[in-house]
């Protein structure tokens, strides 16, 4: 760790203004010091062994020049009883720097993340935890400049001058710019706190920095390291076709038991159509599912383009062998039992890893898994499950999950409820290719619109993230489970702030990844992201019939961060004339039932396309409580038909302006669930996302307009 003295001396040599304090070894030439300066003084201890100043009573504000001597050694004194071991160079001295604004400016090469730049409010707030802003480096004068005004300007509520606000994004970029010094491995560790502003300048008056280590330079990646590394990682998935579209498949594993893996996931790539040439892999069966069975790969006579591998742990090493060795381009290993075992014998699951990756690493032949269940793609009919719960949207969205029940549930879901998912993939422990691979893969790929993951854990999150923050597609991920680092053990103010949850919520706003935390959510994402693409602003429109569901849809919107603004007062003029008792035309707009109706002709067309010409609007939804629909109808034939006539009325409606939702909401019944699922795909073709609940349409909206904001940022 660097002194003081030292690390404002690496500060000015980057461009910063530092007050240039004095060091005095003992009182008495504490007391020399100030006769040459105009009081009050700060006085600091002057250790590197001592890294919180203030906690061990060695930091005194607003100190009389006929106290000084006396301060320095109440200072020392403090100092040696709260760190006895420490080495004490001394007691700065240096006048005191008036201010109205004080900055926290941190900086770190984190082992995960690599360059974490943080900027926040100084003094007191670093000390009482004040999260600050945080980002991944490199970053640019933009990101800088909005680092700065959302976690300085907004939270005074102030504005910096503009002068002082130029020289602060200059100190962000000397420390965290492509040139700045993590890029350059000046530092591993750095805090200023404070930077004081008075007026247009902006003084650092406290620093500490530590260089960087050995070990550490790994992981300081330049914008084109980090380039370089990307580039590298997608020159290794030219051979990756045959990860969703092979042409042949051998399934080395195979039963002849019905009730077996080895046996179901063969009978459904047949049941589903898959037109490649699948190949069983069995020792003594001469055929499987109809199809003539091999006793290993290596008897296949022609070539083999993918594999799964589904035999004990101790076995897929050699099988890996022999796939290789067959010129196999992907394997997918389903055998449990590696690194994510964590029974008696765990350290033979991490040594059996081991012995796959050392098997890969002479060969071109790339691996998913270990620990996984299959492989969805709807353009080769690839089955993960049974065909009668496939999609068959041959464009559309890809799911990368670590989990392999999230991966089989996301299949099923979107075939029951019309999303549009084209691929899943089962990633399991991500041994050889991960989430970065997929994530390039998915960018590259033409079936993708929208990349999804699930994710447990990412082993190279600060690549992930910087790789993620230039892609052109959506994406969406659902996490499971969250780590935080220990305050207690935090070697600084940088440290402390910069934990593993703060690190990860910032990198997933500055990518621009939308995170939901459920898989409803995700669903409900993907439904109106498929049928929306973007929301243009969190205006909602809400409209149907019934007064208790729009209140509780405007509270939902606004917990939701969207809101039900007023309408203009040409649009409530022309609404006016579809009053009848009970109607309320304000936002959110509620007519009853049987104010739905011209005579026999039903007007929801008509309302929504006076609300899409409506400025106030960005989206709307509309809202159909179908049990108050078989309620008067004849019988449920009847109630059908009057419900697919409603859907077809807000079908009609033009489709520029503000996109639109239809909430079905359905008692539970199986009439009604039915109704709503045949609808859904129907309408989605349209434009038109349809949801059980109003509550889930407000959600998703939300989601979508948070999504669309992401995918606009600078």
């Amino acid at each position: 760790m660097r002194t003081e003295i030292e690390s404002k001396n690496l500060l000015q040599h980057y461009g910063f203004t530092t007050t240039s304090p004095s060091l005095a070894t003992d009182a008495a030439r504490a007391g020399v010091i100030a006769t040459r300066l105009r009081g009050p003084f700060a006085m600091k201890i002057v250790s590197a062994d001592i890294v919180h100043k203030v906690a061990a009573g060695g930091v005194r504000l607003g100190v009389a020049a006929e106290h000084v001597e006396r301060v320095h050694a109440e200072i020392i004194e403090a100092c040696r009883a709260s760190s006895p071991s420490a080495t004490i160079d001394g007691v700065l001295l240096e006048e005191m720097v008036a201010g109205d604004v004080e900055v926290f400016l941190g900086a770190r090469v984190d082992p995960h993340y690599g360059g974490v730049v943080l900027v926040g409010l100084g003094g007191s707030n670093v000390e009482q935890g004040v999260p600050p802003m945080a980002a991944l480096t490199p970053i640019s004068e933009d990101r800088a400049r909005s680092m700065i005004e959302k976690a300085i300007e907004e939270r005074l509520n102030q504005e910096l001058s503009p002068a002082a606000k130029k020289t602060l994004v200059q100190y962000v970029m000397a420390v965290a710019g492509p040139d700045g010094m993590l890029a350059q491995g000046a530092v591993s560790e750095l805090d200023i706190n404070p930077i004081i502003v008075n007026g247009d300048r902006c003084i650092a008056v406290d620093a500490v920095a530590q260089d960087l280590a050995d070990d550490q330079l790994v992981h300081v990646r330049s914008g084109l390291q980090i380039q370089e590394t990307i580039s590298s990682r997608k020159a290794r998935l030219t051979g990756m076709k045959a990860l969703f579209d092979p042409a042949s498949i051998a399934f080395i594993g195979a039963s002849t038991a019905p009730n077996k893996l080895g046996y179901r996931s063969i009978k459904n790539l047949l049941d589903f159509g898959y037109a490649g040439k699948i190949y069983p892999i069995h020792p003594k069966a001469e055929e499987i599912c109809g199809l003539k069975a091999y006793p290993s790969i290596c008897d296949i006579p022609e070539p083999v383009d993918r594999a799964y591998v589904a035999v004990g742990a101790n076995a897929v090493p050699a099988m890996l062998t022999q796939c290789a060795n067959k010129g196999v381009s992907v394997v997918q290993v389903l055998t449990a039992g590696f690194t994510e075992w964590s029974g008696e014998e765990a350290s033979k699951g991490q040594q059996l890893e081991e012995e796959i990756q050392a098997v890969l690493s002479g060969t071109d032949m790339r691996m998913v898994g270990p620990n996984c269940i299959g492989t969805f793609s709807a353009t080769s009919r690839m089955a993960m499950g049974a065909a009668r719960y496939s999609p068959t949207d041959t464009k559309g969205i890809t799911f990368i999950s670590q989990s392999g029940t999230f991966a089989g549930d996301v299949v099923r879901r979107a075939q029951v409820q019309a999303i549009p998912v084209a691929r899943v993939l089962s990633a399991g422990n991500c041994s050889d290719l991960d989430l970065v691979d997929y994530l390039l893969y998915c960018e590259d790929d033409p079936a993708t619109t929208l990349t999804a993951f699930y994710t447990e854990s990412i082993s190279d999150p600060g690549l992930f993230f910087r790789a993620a923050e230039s892609a052109r597609k959506p994406i969406v991920l659902l996490k499971g489970g969250t780590t935080e680092q220990g305050l207690t053990a935090a070697s600084s103010h940088t440290a402390a702030l910069a934990t593993d949850t703060a690190l990860w919520d910032a990198a997933i706003k500055q990518a621009g990844i939308l995170q939901v935390d459920s898989i409803d959510d995700l669903m409900d994402t993907l439904l109106i992201q498929s049928a929306h693409s973007t929301l243009r602003g969190n205006r909602l429109g809400i409209f149907g019939s019934g007064g208790g569901v729009s209140v509780t849809s405007s509270d939902a919107a606004s917990r939701a961060g969207m809101r039900i603004p007023a309408l203009s007062p040409s649009t409530c003029d022309a609404l006016s004339r579809f009053g009848v008792p009970g109607t309320s035309v304000a936002n959110p707009i509620d007519i009853p039932v049987w104010g739905l109706r011209d005579g026999n002709r039903l007007i929801l067309a008509d309302i929504i396309n006076l609300l899409k010409v409506d400025d106030n609007l960005d989206s709307l939804i509309v809202y159909v409580e179908m049990g108050s629909i078989m309620d008067f109808a004849d019988d449920e034939a009847d109630g059908r038909r009057q419900l697919e006539e409603i859907c077809e009325s807000v079908a009609q409606a033009g489709t520029a302006g503000p996109k639109v939702s239809l909430a079905l909401r359905s008692t539970g019944d199986q009439t009604q669930d039915n109704f709503v699922r045949e609808q859904r795909a129907k309408l989605r073709e349209q434009g038109i996302a349809v949801f059980s609940s109003t509550a889930r349409a407000v959600r998703a909206h939300a989601k979508l307009y948070e999504l669309s904001s992401k995918q606009g940022r600078g």
